[in-house]
Order: C-alpha cells, then structure tokens, then sequence
C-alpha cells in the first residue's frame, strides 16, 4: 500500500517520543546528528570504517531475516539504496547468502553510487547473490518471501526523487513481507514527517538506538527490534541521555514506543 500525507504529521512540535523494551530498559531516541556522532565515536574506539559498520549492521539484519525461516531457504530480495543502509542491506545480503538463503539484489540509487557501483561494491564480491537490473524489478520483488527495504534511512532530506519514489511503491505493492533497515524508506528520520510514498514495513530493524520519526511506523503497525551496534555507554550519555543496558538479553530486542 503506497502512504502520502502531508507535513502535519510526524512527530515534529511534540515532546521526544519515548522507548523501551519489553522487560522495560527505557531506550533513547537520538537525532540523526547525534547518531553520526555516535558513529565518529565508534570507528575511532575500534580503529574501524564505516563498511565495518555497516557489516555489523547488516548480520543483525540478516539474522532477523534469516528467522523468518520455517522450511527450506528463503528468497530474499533486497532493495538496496547507495547510502549507509544500502551498505548495510548488501552486508545483509550476504551474510543470508552464506546461510544458504537465495538472494537478490535490487540496485534502486542512481547516479555515482547507483546500480553499476551497487553491483561491484566490495560486500557483494564473490557472493553467491543475483542482481536484478530494472527490468526485473518486479518479479524479484514479488517472488521474494521477504523484501528488505535497504533503499534510505537517516540520509534522507525533503521528498523522495522520482527513481526512489518508485521503487518504494512496488515495495509496497509487491512485497509479501516488509523488514526494513533503521527506518522505512521515505520517512524523515528525526520527525517522521513523509512528503509522498513511505515504505510500510512489518518489522524494522532499528540500528543502535531509536530515532524520533520511529514513533510514525509504530503508529503504523510495524514492530520495532532494536539492534545493538556496540556503542560505547559512555559516548551515548555523554549526549546527555540516560542509557542503562538494553541487549542484556541479546544482540536483538523487541522496542515499544510509550509516546
């Protein structure tokens, strides 16, 4: 189902919506300026890059995924984007690739990091994962028993292009079963305001920490899974929040939002 409404929704000119998990570790939401802060930090206490990032990412994407199993492979399509979560949805695509899983890849960026750079980037080298080309977009799409939606997150500003715009639509309307990587493609990241089509996934998996639009795909029905990417406590409470240990019961948890 494709979603278009105007700027008065979201989240924006309300108090910061509020998380926890469901034995009641209250989680807080950052900004995305914060979170690339969170970042920065990250890569300079592991001595690491953001692809080292983003393959962290991408395995607790995969294990999500790779649950939804119940007999035989998946087919998975992952509708990949040239940013940070598209890096993280062809980590994603790979790691699923070594479980066994039949993968395929949809190139949805255009431009320098479009399909040509998607296809030769470094997460799909010697990986047993098609690629679709925009020919066969749709039958990767609607033959998948999961799409992932890896097309934008936080990097988003303003409306979706025309390219993008599309491709969220047969998303929508040919996916079988919806995850999607920090944040449904479309969706503004610190309001959760939309200007035209949003990604309405079944499940999100959310990296890190929780942003503030994420109170919008709550409201929309999608289930939240916090995914831990070892952010250092001391780096998310020197941004003057409170944070105690929420993946105490593992690398991925359920999130609820109270507000």
């Amino acid at each position: 189902m494709t979603i278009a409404v105007n700027r008065t929704l979201g989240v924006g000119g309300r108090s910061t919506p509020r998380f926890d998990t469901a034995y009641g570790e209250v989680v807080p939401a950052v900004l995305v300026a914060q979170m690339r802060q969170l970042e920065q930090r990250w890569m300079i206490e592991r001595q690491g890059t953001p692809d080292h990032l983003a393959a962290l990412a991408g395995g607790r994407l995969a294990a999500v995924v790779a649950g939804r199993q119940t007999a035989g492979p998946l087919r998975v399509a992952v509708a990949a984007g040239g940013g940070r979560n598209g890096a993280a949805g062809l980590h994603a695509a790979r790691a699923l690739a070594q479980m066994g899983h039949a993968v395929t890849v949809v190139p949805v960026a255009a431009g320098p990091f479009g399909a040509r750079a998607i296809t030769a980037s470094a997460p799909l080298r010697g990986a047993f994962v098609q690629v679709a080309d925009a020919r066969h977009r749709a039958a990767a799409l609607g033959e998948a028993d999961v799409v992932v939606d890896a097309m934008v997150g936080c990097g988003l500003q303003g409306g979706a292009r025309v390219a993008l715009a599309d491709a969220i639509r047969d998303v929508n309307r040919l996916a079988r079963w919806i995850v999607a990587a920090d944040l449904p493609s479309g969706m503004d990241a610190d309001t959760g305001l939309v200007w035209g089509p949003v990604v309405r996934p079944a499940v999100v998996v959310v990296f890190g920490l929780p942003k503030p639009g994420l109170a919008q795909a709550a409201a929309y029905g999608s289930d939240l899974l916090l995914a831990d990417l070892r952010f250092p406590a001391a780096a998310i409470r020197a941004l003057g929040l409170g944070y105690g240990d929420p993946f105490r019961n593992g690398p991925v948890v359920a999130l609820r939002c109270m507000s």
